[in-house]
């Protein structure tokens, strides 16, 4: 066997063991994301001291109450249905995908997200599924994806909370007044970022910015103003799907709420939510929290205000997340 020949196999052997070693480091990540995300789970329902209290709110449901519960169910699948179809338009610059496909990123995204700071761990799951040639842009159209969603919960969540102060009779103190004003002059910085990235990603190109930059922001050139305003058309119907279900859920604890008070309620609950830094599994509890503190002007009971925010959580973050761990542990796309 002549040198070159003992040099090729030598080459394919070192591949093999570089492609095994990399399927392994994957595997174990694959793992670990799923041990850590049903520890966190486990930990939440194991300390969840309300099941006493649940079941007795339940036995008091009448059964006419649970026709506002099928309405929250029946609109889950439209919540990431356009939740897959943003993400499916954003991406479609880049690379061509099914919703199909998409619905599955946005699911295992869910999942790589549950337990991390503000979910940013779900543009991990997310980019998992693009080409690995694609997946800088992805990281890039994922923050704008998030980006979208904020923009919406300022947009509807600034003035319902201005609302809200002025239907209790309270003045706005210099804390709020100010928390507002660093959210207006926030709104205003993203929108018109948001709206001119096309623009800007045209002249990053042309100031001949490094590879590595590039890299990131190249995708956002090919964007147009159109095109950015569809995809906020998206997300704004997602917004409006998520806070109906929230409505019918409060509707199905039997909290009182008519439409104006939970027109002004729902959004600036939402609204504190978004921009109170937590880990998606604790979720529930700063929604609950804020829902209390609410909604709770509005309608006095406590307990089916805390129980609709924990629900509205587990059908709408839970649900999927357990189907995320699904896709992501068989997927062959990380």
């Amino acid at each position: 066997m002549n040198n070159k020949t003992l040099q090729t196999a030598a080459l394919k052997k070192t591949s093999q063991f570089i492609l095994l070693d990399k399927l392994n480091v994957e595997t174990s990540f694959k793992w670990f994301i799923l041990i850590a995300s049903y520890s966190f789970l486990a930990y939440k329902l194991i300390t969840f001291d309300r099941y006493e209290v649940l079941a007795n709110e339940w036995s008091q449901l009448s059964i006419t109450q649970f026709w506002w519960l099928a309405m929250v169910l029946v609109l889950l699948p439209a919540n990431w249905l356009l939740e897959a179809k943003k993400w499916q338009m954003f991406v479609s610059k880049i690379q061509k995908i099914t919703l199909f496909f998409a619905i599955k990123a946005v699911l295992s995204g869910i999942f790589t997200g549950f337990f991390t700071p503000n979910r940013v761990g779900e543009l991990v799951g997310r980019v998992s599924f693009l080409k690995n040639e694609n997946r800088k842009s992805g990281v890039t159209l994922s923050v704008l994806n998030s980006l979208t969603q904020n923009i919406i919960m300022a947009f509807f969540g600034i003035p319902a909370c201005i609302l809200f102060f002025l239907s209790q009779n309270e003045t706005l103190n210099t804390e709020i007044i100010r928390y507002l004003l660093l959210l207006i002059i926030s709104l205003i910085l993203f929108g018109w970022l948001y709206f001119n990235l096309p623009q800007l990603s045209h002249r990053l190109k042309s100031n001949r910015i490094s590879a590595a930059v590039s890299s990131f922001s190249n995708c956002l050139s090919d964007f147009s103003v159109q095109d950015l305003f569809k995809i906020m058309l998206v997300t704004l119907m997602r917004y409006v799907v998520f806070c109906a279900q929230f409505y019918f859920m409060l509707r199905f604890f039997n909290v009182g709420l008519d439409f104006w008070q939970a027109f002004i309620a729902i959004p600036t609950t939402y609204l504190f939510v978004t921009f109170t830094p937590s880990l998606a599994f604790s979720e529930a509890a700063v929604r609950s929290s804020y829902a209390v503190l609410i909604i709770g002007a509005f309608s006095s009971p406590e307990i089916p205000i805390i129980l609709a925010g924990v629900s509205i959580w587990i059908v709408n973050f839970v649900l999927p997340m357990l189907s995320g761990s699904l896709i992501m542990v068989k997927s062959k796309t990380f």
